[in-house]
Parts: structure tokens; C-alpha cells; sequence
């Protein structure tokens, strides 16, 4: 793992050299994707294009800082219904619709005539 600067250093880093400081992310970010197994990364990749892109088209820090978190809400709401609708599948069965028997009616009248067969053949 990596010992960052503090946060007081960051922060005047920022103050000083917002390129610096933007380089430094982007490299620290680089290295985290590039530690994930291979399998991940191309998905880790894109998911921090994405975050990349709203920082980008914010017109503020807090502006940014807001979009980031309203895009973790709705992965998580996302990541939620999808565990719901799992619990559902998973759940006991018939339990969102109990059938029994007696949601069928049985007709006790023959529909075929039995034929006696015999043995003589």
C-alpha cells in the first residue's frame, strides 16, 4: 500500500500546483487499477472514465463532489434491488403465490370408456 501525504499536504499541494496534485491522483489511481486482479481492471478502468467525466462536466468542486455521490447512490439502489430481487428467487417456495390444491377442480366423471381387453388374443 502507499504512504499518502496528509491531508494538510494534499491540500496545499493542491493549493499550489492543482496540476501537480492532478497528476499525483491520477497516478495513485493508476496503481490502485493496475493491483486488481487482470480480470478487473478493464471494468475499473471504465468506472473511473466515468468518474473522470462527471468531474469534468461539474461546474464546481462541490458540484462534483455531489454528482460522485449521487452516482454511488444509485449504484448501491442499483446493487440493493438486485439482492431483493435475488431474496425473492431464493426465497421459500410458493411463497408469493400459495397454490394447493384446492385452486384446481377435479372432474370425478370418467372421460373415456374403459375397454376390457381379452385375453384370448
Amino acid at each position: 500500500m502507499y504512504n499518502l501525504p496528509s491531508f494538510d499536504q494534499l491540500k496545499k499541494l493542491n493549493d499550489l500546483d492543482p496540476k501537480a496534485f492532478e497528476a499525483l491522483r491520477e497516478q495513485l489511481v493508476n496503481d490502485c487499477i493496475e493491483t486488481a486482479p487482470a480480470e478487473r481492471q478493464h471494468r475499473l478502468q471504465g468506472l473511473q472514465f466515468h468518474i473522470n467525466s462527471r468531474r469534468e462536466l461539474a461546474n464546481s468542486p462541490m458540484e462534483s463532489c455531489i454528482s460522485l455521490s449521487r452516482m454511488m447512490h444509485e449504484t448501491f439502489s442499483d446493487m440493493h434491488n438486485s439482492l431483493e430481487g435475488l431474496a425473492q428467487l431464493t426465497a421459500k417456495p410458493n411463497t408469493e403465490r400459495n397454490i394447493t390444491t384446492t385452486e384446481f377442480v377435479f372432474d370425478s366423471k370418467k372421460t373415456a370408456d374403459i375397454l376390457t381387453l381379452s385375453s384370448t388374443i
